[in-house]
């Protein structure tokens, strides 16, 4: 009797204290999309941003709409300096070409999309 209260004990207190398990909550637009034309947030070109993407300098071999990539991806034996100057010169340049740069955060997961990153 007192294993049995226990247990049920331990099943009632664990499901107060989990988090929402819930994976899908935490996928976002791949990262391509975190980038939008300022004037046109939410309404960005999506072909004309690949293109832009691509002439700064990202390897055209990248599915751009997928989401496993992103700025911070590491090549091979790349440094984590390396990757830094690179994240920064495709910001720079996407600035240059009249993008901002939103955070995940901005855009909001997938199953809950505020719009900004089309």
């Amino acid at each position: 009797m007192k294993t049995a209260a226990l247990i049920s004990i331990v099943f009632l207190l664990s499901g107060c204290v989990v988090a929402d398990m819930d994976s899908t909550n935490y996928e976002y637009v791949p990262y391509a999309q975190t980038y939008q034309k300022a004037d046109r947030i939410g309404h960005t070109d999506r072909q004309k941003r690949k293109e832009d993407m691509y002439s700064c300098g990202v390897d055209r071999n990248i599915n751009l709409d997928d989401g496993k990539w992103n700025g911070s991806s590491a090549k091979p034996g790349e440094t984590l300096q390396q990757v830094a100057a690179r994240d920064d010169n495709l910001k720079r340049c996407m600035q240059s070409k009249g993008y901002i740069a939103l955070g995940y955060d901005q855009c909001g997961p997938l199953k809950a999309p505020t719009g900004e990153c089309n």
